[in-house]
């Protein structure tokens, strides 16, 4: 079954709001590896905020200074937070986990490494 279909402005619209949402999620997640903001801010921004609720949890952790996309991978791991998952989408235990595994210093190598 095929969606019905748009109009050129609607087409417009929809481009302008994909973009805006974008921008808002790459500046969180600049605001995170600029240490502007801290995951748990991040975290309650998301309860706000559906675009900040969409979110995967991996970007957002590879955003972390010091973390790229292997130790974000072994938090997430040691965490047990599938990386498809996005912020909206976490467990009250799962969101204080991921705030106590990213609290600064972040010694993932030497907790999460096997």
């Amino acid at each position: 079954m095929k969606p019905p279909p748009l109009t050129a402005r609607q087409r417009r619209l929809g481009v302008v709001n994909a973009q805006r949402a974008r921008v808002s999620r790459a500046r969180i997640l600049q605001q995170i590896k600029d240490s502007e903001i801290e995951v748990c801010g991040v975290l309650d921004a998301a309860d706000r905020d559906e675009i900040i609720a969409r979110i995967k949890v991996v970007d957002l952790v590879k955003s972390l200074p010091g973390v790229g996309p292997v130790g974000a991978q072994h938090i997430l791991d040691g965490i047990g937070i599938d990386t498809a998952r996005r912020l909206g989408g976490l467990r009250v235990r799962q969101r204080q986990q991921l705030i106590d595994a990213t609290a600064y210093p972040i010694q993932w190598r030497k907790k999460f490494r096997s």
